[in-house]
């Protein structure tokens, strides 16, 4: 987590810790879905999937831009999320302040920008900044209880320049085609978003309430690891598991009813023990002891 100037950096993974700590009085309705356009994948100079330009040199720019070409008092979202699955957040413009992201549809919601250019032939959103996607949504849904919908999860491309809310992204209507035409390759229609997008939210979602917190999913996880990766991975699942059932036996030992072999020494001394529960060498000794007293011979 690192600040500078007018804004936050953090990690993905520091993200959702980072929002569980906001106190945020204003009320929370729903959350918006944008594509910068410009930032994108070429100005932020992509070499080998690595933008070689700084993240704090784009956010401010995007800042003086809204500030000096837009008029606007500061930077018009309060959330923006890099290619490399990076967050910036807007200080200028905290989660208590109102968004100036989609004409009179702003009161309630929390501005996104992801920044790259998802019109069709431009550029395509990277792995991990679509693993950040879900998961940054995911969690301020968490947050702010907010429905995993079409309602409630809005792309620019559903209202009008004058915020008029149409029934899916329209050609010739739609103020922009933001989050893009071909935004996680499916579109930024309704039917696009209800494809893969939203489900995908919904099932981070359910992780998080779940309490699996330690990692992000990575649906390549699997593709990326070789045969003899995999095989390491099952051999130490099986010593896991051996070790578990060793752990389990252990502790049966070390509180188990008299078992078979040790009922006759029980009989001979139960007045002087207190329940039919022992470790596995207490009733082993008793036996000794029993064989001891009576004078019982075991032949090997």
């Amino acid at each position: 987590m690192i600040q500078k100037g007018n804004f936050l950096l953090l990690d993905i993974e520091e993200f959702r810790p980072w929002l569980q700590k906001q106190k945020v009085t204003r009320s929370i309705k729903g959350l918006q879905v944008h594509h910068t356009g410009a930032p994108n994948y070429t100005t932020r100079k992509m070499v080998n999937g690595i933008a070689q330009q700084d993240h704090f040199k784009c956010l401010e720019g995007m800042r003086d831009f809204h500030i000096n070409t837009n008029k606007w008092k500061a930077t018009g979202q309060h959330i923006t999320l890099f290619e490399d699955g990076k967050v910036g957040v807007s200080l200028d413009r905290d989660l208590n302040m109102t968004p100036a992201c989609i004409h009179n549809n702003n009161a309630g919601y929390v501005g996104i920008e992801i920044i790259g250019c998802f019109d069709k032939a431009v550029d395509t959103m990277t792995a991990i900044q679509k693993q950040a996607a879900i998961h940054l949504y995911a969690a301020l849904c968490e947050k702010f209880y907010v429905p995993v919908n079409t309602d409630k999860i809005v792309y620019h491309a559903w209202f009008t320049a004058s915020g008029t809310r149409l029934s899916d992204y329209t050609p010739g209507k739609s103020s922009k085609s933001c989050p893009g035409t071909d935004y996680w390759g499916d579109g930024n229609t309704i039917a696009a978003a209800n494809k893969n997008f939203l489900p995908q939210i919904k099932a981070e979602l359910e992780r998080l309430r779940n309490g699996i917190t330690d990692t992000i999913p990575n649906e390549k996880d699997d593709e990326k690891m070789t045969e003899a990766e995999k095989l390491q991975m099952t051999t130490l699942e099986k010593t896991v598991k051996l070790q578990a059932d060793w752990i389990k036996a252990e502790k049966a030992k070390a509180n188990m009813e008299c078992p078979s072999w040790a009922k006759a020494a029980y009989e001979y001394y139960k007045d002087y023990i207190s329940d039919t529960t022992g470790s596995y060498d207490f009733w082993r000794q008793l036996v000794i002891n029993y064989r001891k007293d009576n004078n019982i011979k075991v032949s090997k």
